[in-house]
């Protein structure tokens, strides 16, 4: 879903996306200064290091084809949806700017797909996690990393979609398709992998899962 600069999204595209994603990072950066009272630099940058970490590692799926995790729902799980969406568009920007792994002109488009839409997508399970038991935390967990995965796609292929690049060969309705259809994929191997590292951790160290997180206030016990 890195949308590199060779794409040519127009450049009203680029701004509206890059707007949009600023909107998010202010509203996120509030809402984070407002939860944590101390400072939560050093925490927001080991647990963005070990996603950038998990992202540089592709599993392959068919015909060539590759995914990696993402791991924004990870993010939102042990830091909540706002320190996930300053932390993704944290390894966003080293992987552009160190690796040319996307785009400058088109990282607003980057941030909103993978970082903001990846946040909000954890809000899904907050409804879950009122039933109390750790069964319902960690379906939401896997319905919201599997959400996160189509949504971004789907914001990744309208976008590509305006390019010129692909106007002549079909637009959007090229574009949304191909990118709905390998993304199915790897979303369920988004969701399987968050969910299992999140059920691990929270077996071992369920106060480290929830201690940080924005449902510290409702501790989930551990209920099979």
């Amino acid at each position: 879903m890195h949308i590199p600069d060779s794409f040519l999204i127009p450049p009203e595209i680029c701004a509206l996306m890059y707007a949009i994603s600023l909107a998010f990072l202010i509203w996120s950066w509030k809402k984070a200064k407002a939860t944590y009272t101390r400072s939560f630099a050093p925490i927001l940058a080991m647990s963005s290091a070990f996603v950038f970490a998990a992202q540089m590692i592709n599993f392959p799926i068919v015909y060539g084809t590759s995914g990696h995790l993402v791991g924004a729902i990870f993010l939102a799980a042990l830091l909540g949806p706002h320190m996930a969406i300053l932390g993704m568009t944290i390894v966003l920007m080293i992987q552009a700017l160190v690796f040319a792994d996307g785009g400058l002109l088109t990282f607003g488009a980057n941030v909103f797909n993978m970082a903001v839409i990846g946040g909000i997508s954890f809000f899904i399970v907050k409804p879950l996690a009122t039933h109390q038991k750790t069964s319902h935390f960690l379906a939401g967990i896997f319905a919201a990393s599997w959400l996160a995965v189509i949504l971004g796609a789907l914001a990744c292929g309208i976008e590509v979609g305006f390019s010129p690049l692909f106007a002549e060969a079909g637009g959007t309705a090229v574009t949304v398709p191909a990118m709905l259809f390998w993304h199915t994929i790897i979303g369920l191997i988004e969701a399987i992998i968050t969910t299992t590292i999140l059920s691990q951790l929270h077996r071992l160290q369920p106060t480290l899962l929830f201690g940080i997180t924005a449902f510290r206030g409702n501790p989930i016990e551990r209920k099979p």
